[in-house]
């Protein structure tokens, strides 16, 4: 790529806490060299039109759950919207500032309406899941078979793009199961973490367990969805575990529950921004990360509490088991045993040797996820799309 400094626009979706990933892709940027990078926050800076054009692409009609869940089409309906907004701001921004040299999307749905366009400028694609995948979530044959038009739509978008970059592993294999024409332009990069700890803090827990020992382990959940997240599971958990007696959990979420309707040793906290000077303090004051996922795409938590040196009980699905290395830096649990969920948060919870151990492995394996790394991949991969744009376009 020449010294010419180019332009590349940054589409985020902002919605399922890619808001989050938008902040990683500015840090990211912002050490990208000779690159002028533009972002937008697709659920942002929304006018009242914008607002009105939603509301109608998410009209429900059928149920949000269970057998005859999004025989509407409401998924596909509202990731077109997504797609829809995409494409008028990137036309707005161009006539304002000339055309971009690349587009970088996230996810694959902010590229549905711009199909088009990308024939016309190099396109990176960047994904957490296939819609393939996540129509597993469906609960009848007939939900999942809803999924179709969002399939549709992503196989092409992926023809069209330049580069495809995938969080995992997981996603990425499906991708190239189902569309095995993208096999030269697939590139699995899971995110960088923005916050990270000195390695003295595991130590710093084990001093602080030896120097007070009626202190409760400290348990912590991090879940806006808590349902989707396993909080009813990791409640039942707690309970069952009888954990009260020497531990105690704080859940971070917005799960409307009432502190009087929790077991004992549970409590709320609200209000908690991520990276935030509250939020740091919460890591480092957590001694065990919980959070027995149902359904989870990537889960960058678990990225986080490995930076914060947290050993962590996760379930053992989909990507996660790329992030948490199952006996090293945490233990998996398959999805809804109660049994293991409780014998893995016992061990935890009973060891400060234990998490020593699987706080300092999480901590040294996250080590090398930071921006500055993933920076440096994705400079090759904007010059990878300037390269190959024309072999992907047509």
């Amino acid at each position: 790529m020449p010294d010419t400094s180019r332009r590349v626009l940054f589409l985020n979706s902002g919605i399922l806490g890619h808001r989050t990933v938008g902040g990683l892709f500015r840090d990211v940027a912002a050490l990208l060299p000779r690159i002028d990078a533009v972002h937008v926050d697709l659920s942002g800076e929304l006018s009242w039109a914008d607002r009105a054009v939603r509301r109608v692409f998410s009209l429900r009609l059928a149920p949000s759950r269970g057998l005859a869940a999004n025989l509407d089409l409401r998924r596909w309906r509202e990731e077109l919207n997504v797609g829809l907004l995409a494409g008028r701001r990137i036309a707005r921004l161009e006539l304002e500032s000339g055309p971009f040299d690349v587009l970088h999307f996230h996810t694959q749905a902010s590229a549905y309406a711009s199909l088009r366009r990308m024939r016309q400028t190099p396109s990176i694609v960047s994904i957490d899941c296939t819609q393939c995948l996540a129509s597993r979530e469906a609960e009848s044959s007939v939900s999942r078979a809803s999924y179709y038009p969002n399939v549709v739509h992503d196989a092409l978008v992926f023809r069209r793009a330049s580069v495809i970059t995938s969080t995992s592993r997981w996603a990425a294999d499906d991708l190239l199961q189902r569309y095995p024409a993208c096999a030269g332009k697939v590139h699995v990069m899971a995110y960088p973490v923005r916050t990270h700890f000195p390695h003295s803090i595991v130590d710093v827990r084990f001093e602080r367990t030896h120097a007070e020992p009626g202190r409760p382990v400290q348990v912590l959940f991090i879940g806006g969805d808590f349902r989707r997240k396993g909080g009813p599971e990791l409640l039942e958990a707690w309970h069952a575990g009888g954990f009260a007696a020497g531990a105690a959990l704080q859940l971070v979420t917005d799960w409307p529950a009432a502190q009087d309707e929790l077991p004992d040793g549970v409590r709320i906290v609200r209000g908690i921004t991520p990276h935030s000077d509250a939020w740091k303090e919460l890591w480092r004051t957590a001694d065990l990360f919980v959070m027995p996922s149902r359904h989870e795409a990537f889960g960058m938590v678990y990225q986080e509490a490995a930076a914060a040196g947290v050993p962590v009980v996760a379930t053992r699905l989909n990507a996660i088991p790329e992030i948490v290395e199952d006996g090293r830096t945490g233990i998996l649990v398959p999805p809804g045993d109660q049994s293991a969920l409780v014998q893995a948060m016992r061990a935890l919870v009973d060891s400060a040797e234990l998490r020593r151990r699987m706080g300092a492995a999480a901590i040294a394996r996250v080590a090398g996820a930071t921006p500055a790394a993933y920076a440096a991949r994705l400079q090759r991969l904007i010059t990878a799309a300037l390269d190959t744009h024309d072999v992907y376009a047509a």
